[in-house]
């Protein structure tokens, strides 16, 4: 017995060696990530601040002001009526359900991270003090889907203001308005996103508010549509360009394609309300484009790269409220979820994302609860809920990620994710209106 085990042990050896050489070049797995924020409070002048995590400090219910604060100030009582008058001024999605903290924290969030300029930062730490297009964009959606007109005015209001007139958004500007933050190549993807948050708010806001928006960004929005026709080669597909990884691709991925898919479109639904006559250049390259996006990604099942770049949640962009829905792409949707979900509960980014690949990230996981709840699975819509809502930080903010150890981690509150956590939720409440098809 002895010596067939030494047989069997010299016989595997070199099965072991190869075994932790493909174990060194995996990726990398059981990470643990620092949470760098608690949330952000305002304080009794409206200042901005981020709560350090573990200060095991609370929040006066319903507000952005600290329980900590001084009552008997008139500055923190202002501050703390201010914050429950805007609340019920709008609706919160979710309303008597096990959701509505998670969507009052959102919202209350979301103004947090909204200067009275409009400008949306991503978050409230360091890189993210910025203001990302598309993060901009979901949030005045999300205002506007829960009668935040003036707040989606707002931010709509800052883009049209460092609006390229090229129509070839920057990855991301400064706060103050003043430009990009530094020379990272601009971002295709934002193009789509401005233009289809623009259609949205002039389909949801009060028509004073939807008025005014379109006035102010019909210069974006034809820029912006005009850029993404310059965009397209010969098989109707647009150049590379980075996406919401924001890494530097050499190949057309879907979190681009679709995007400018939905920016035409957006674009095309827009044109009798800001006076365009005769959008054929519009509505020509959005079929072109359409049709190349269902001839080669659709054709693999909507990988992130052609032919096979493996499932990404940018599959998402092809669905409700995103697009019309179809059989192809919903199918596409529920294999996603599956090829994406980490032991945690969570969804990366891709399947070709390498790095901390047991880390679920909430935006990708929120955008894949939307897509479902846009295509009527509630059941798995609630199940990804029900996971955002479990790992929210001590104050109950959306934290950008959730590590190996299922504890929030990273920036916290992430205003992509809080807008997209409200826009689920009011979907699967009442449905979100749906970009038209181009065909």
């Amino acid at each position: 017995m002895r010596s067939s085990r030494r047989l069997g042990w010299r016989i595997g050896l070199p099965a072991v060696i190869l075994v932790i050489a493909a174990l060194s070049m995996a990726p990398s797995r059981g990470t643990v990530l620092p949470l760098r924020a608690d949330g952000v409070m305002v304080e009794p002048g409206g200042a901005v601040a981020t709560v350090p995590a573990g200060s095991e400090a609370a929040f006066v219910p319903g507000t952005s002001v600290l329980s900590s604060e001084d009552r008997a100030d008139p500055a923190v009582t202002a501050r703390i009526d201010d914050d429950c008058r805007w609340l019920a001024g709008g609706v919160i999605p979710g309303h008597g359900t096990r959701y509505h903290a998670m969507a009052e924290r959102a919202l209350l969030d979301l103004r947090a991270l909204t200067s009275p300029t409009g400008a949306l930062m991503a978050a409230p730490v360091t890189a993210w003090r910025h203001v990302w297009p598309r993060d901009a964009s979901f949030a005045a959606a999300a205002y506007a889907v829960t009668g935040h007109d003036d707040e989606a005015a707002d931010v709509l209001g800052f883009l049209a203001r460092v609006a390229p007139a090229d129509g070839e958004w920057e990855a991301r500007y400064l706060a103050d308005g003043s430009g990009p933050p530094d020379d990272r190549p601009k971002q295709l993807d934002s193009t789509g996103w401005v233009l289809w948050a623009v259609w949205l708010v002039s389909q949801t806001a009060e028509r004073e508010a939807a008025s005014s928006v379109l006035e102010e960004l019909r210069p974006a929005v034809i820029a912006s549509a005009n850029a993404i026709v310059r965009s397209l080669g010969d098989d109707g597909l647009p150049e590379p360009s980075s996406d919401y990884w924001e890494k530097e691709e050499t190949e057309l991925t879907l979190g681009v394609a679709a995007p400018l898919s939905l920016g035409l479109r957006s674009a095309l639904a827009l044109a009798p309300l800001i006076g365009v006559e005769d959008p054929f250049v519009w509505s020509n390259a959005a079929r072109r484009l359409d049709d190349a996006i269902e001839r080669e990604f659709g054709a693999h099942g909507y990988p992130r790269t052609l032919p096979d770049g493996g499932a990404d949640a940018a599959v998402t962009f092809l669905a409700p409220p995103f697009a019309p829905s179809t059989p192809e792409v919903s199918e596409a949707v529920r294999a996603t979820e599956l090829a994406l979900r980490v032991p945690n509960g969570g969804h990366r980014p891709g399947e070709a994302w390498r790095k901390d690949v047991d880390v679920a990230w909430t935006p990708e996981t929120a955008l894949l609860a939307l897509a479902l709840a846009g295509n009527g699975d509630r059941e798995d819509a609630d199940r990804l809920l029900t996971f955002l809502d479990s790992y929210r930080t001590p104050l109950g903010s959306l934290p950008e990620k959730v590590d190996a150890e299922a504890t929030p981690a990273s920036v916290a509150p992430l205003a992509w994710t809080s807008s997209l956590v409200l826009l689920t939720l009011a979907e699967l409440e009442d449905g979100l209106p749906v970009v038209p098809s181009s065909h």
